[in-house]
């Protein structure tokens, strides 16, 4: 249990340390929240925008070293990207979807759903 707490630790830390980086992120992820609010304006930007998204958390969930996403629920992330870019229109939607990561990791070694 304590490896899982420091090892979801190290994961948070490093995550945030890249969102104040200043890394490049590139594709939708580089556009703000407000594209996200309205990519439902035209289907290919709306799936483009939410694969995206799905794709970032699904590459950070692979890339450590146990489950952040539980079984991964679509509609639950593209709702969490809803309310949190309403929130912060001028936030890139990489940034936000790095918070969502860091939220669930942080869910993940709690034990908490």
């Amino acid at each position: 249990m304590m490896r899982r707490v420091l090892a979801t630790a190290i994961m948070v830390l490093l995550l945030t340390n890249v969102a104040h980086a200043g890394a490049t992120i590139v594709g939708a992820g580089s556009q703000t929240c407000t594209a996200w609010i309205n990519r439902k304006k035209n289907a290919v930007i709306k799936g483009s925008f939410e694969s995206w998204v799905v794709g970032f958390i699904s590459g950070l969930n692979v890339s450590g070293d146990r489950e952040i996403v539980g079984g991964g629920d679509f509609d639950a992330i593209v709702a969490w990207m809803d309310r949190r870019c309403a929130a912060e229109p001028s936030l890139r939607i990489g940034i936000a979807a790095l918070d969502l990561a860091m939220e669930l990791a942080a869910k993940s070694a709690t034990g908490k759903p």
